[in-house]
């Protein structure tokens, strides 16, 4: 394996210590964070609705004229519903969060078996254990699952990757003393 196929020791430091901050900032307030994801996601999708709308305006057929102005006003639509309605919106985040939390909690299981050598892995494996729990408990409390739980359960996740990468760089570190992963022998 090249030396450059993992990321090094400062790389993964760097990128612990940023997420390990963010997730403590979300869980000072996790329902402001939720219901602040819900707002954007909300205008995202009237922005994109009415990007759609003055596409249709252009479109050369008539055909792609009524398509792109119909989906265009769902999605506009959509994310007036999900404005006026934030409950709606945090619902239909929590399932994707769900989805989300499945493919970070298995891409960190996987992360971790790729650097099995190095002493600080099983942190990451437990990061991705730990993913994979906080789908169990979504799905236990969907569609009741809030914002509290966006905000939360995110938080949380940001928190303990940030810590596992922490401890990840900190043994690479040990091992050979320098940035490039090709002292541990893959």
């Amino acid at each position: 394996m090249s030396k450059r196929a993992l990321p090094g020791r400062s790389a993964l430091m760097g990128m612990g210590i940023l997420l390990a901050l963010l997730g403590v900032v979300l869980l000072f307030s996790p329902v402001a964070v939720g219901n602040l994801v819900v707002r954007l996601v909300a205008l995202v999708l009237v922005v994109t609705g009415l990007a759609q709308l003055v596409q249709a305006l252009r479109a050369a057929s008539a055909t792609q004229r009524a398509v792109s102005g119909v989906l265009g006003a769902i999605v506009a639509g959509v994310g007036v519903l999900v404005w006026f309605n934030p409950q709606v919106g945090s619902g239909f985040l929590t399932a994707l969060l769900m989805i989300f939390f499945v493919l970070n909690g298995l891409w960190k299981i996987f992360s971790a078996l790729r650097y099995r050598p190095a002493r600080g892995w099983t942190w990451l494996l437990l990061a991705g254990l730990v993913s994979l729990v906080f789908v169990y408990l979504l799905w236990t409390q969907w569609p009741l699952a809030g914002a509290w739980a966006i905000g939360v359960l995110v938080g949380l996740d940001l928190l303990l990757t940030g810590l596992a990468l922490i401890l990840l760089a900190r043994a690479i570190g040990k091992v050979g003393g320098s940035d490039d992963l090709h002292t541990i022998s893959l």
